[in-house]
């Protein structure tokens, strides 16, 4: 496939350049010695480096789309937390009941038990 046919290579292929270059500077402004020189270093060409209206309308709609299926990915992701809160609250109101049906079962108990050691060993 050309890059006519398959924009997103392209478009793969610019970033890598564009971080290559990118690159090659803060490597040249990391270098030690470069700093400690009074001449800044010389900064590479980016000639290389496509300018944003040189983009293809391919490629646009290509980086369009991706960002439209972000955010159906998101809204997706919101419905499915929606529906999940309210499994959770409806989870909730069972549990609040039988936690508090525990809690008396638990005091009843607590009450027969010393209801029993209070008789003495003779019962």
């Amino acid at each position: 496939m050309t890059e006519q046919q398959h924009p997103s290579a392209g478009f793969a292929g610019l970033i890598q350049l564009w971080t290559s270059q990118l690159r090659t500077i803060t490597d040249g402004l990391a270098d030690p010695v470069a700093l400690s020189e009074s001449v800044p270093p010389p900064l590479p060409s980016l000639q290389g480096l496509p300018h944003p209206g040189a983009l293809s309308a391919a490629q646009l709609n290509l980086i369009a789309s991706s960002v439209a299926s972000q955010r159906q990915s998101i809204a997706a992701m919101q419905a499915q937390l929606g529906v999940f809160d309210e499994e959770l609250a409806m989870l909730e109101g069972i549990l609040g009941p039988l936690t508090e049906w525990s809690n008396t079962w638990a005091e009843f108990e607590r009450l027969v038990t010393n209801t029993r050691s209070d008789r003495g060993p003779e019962g």
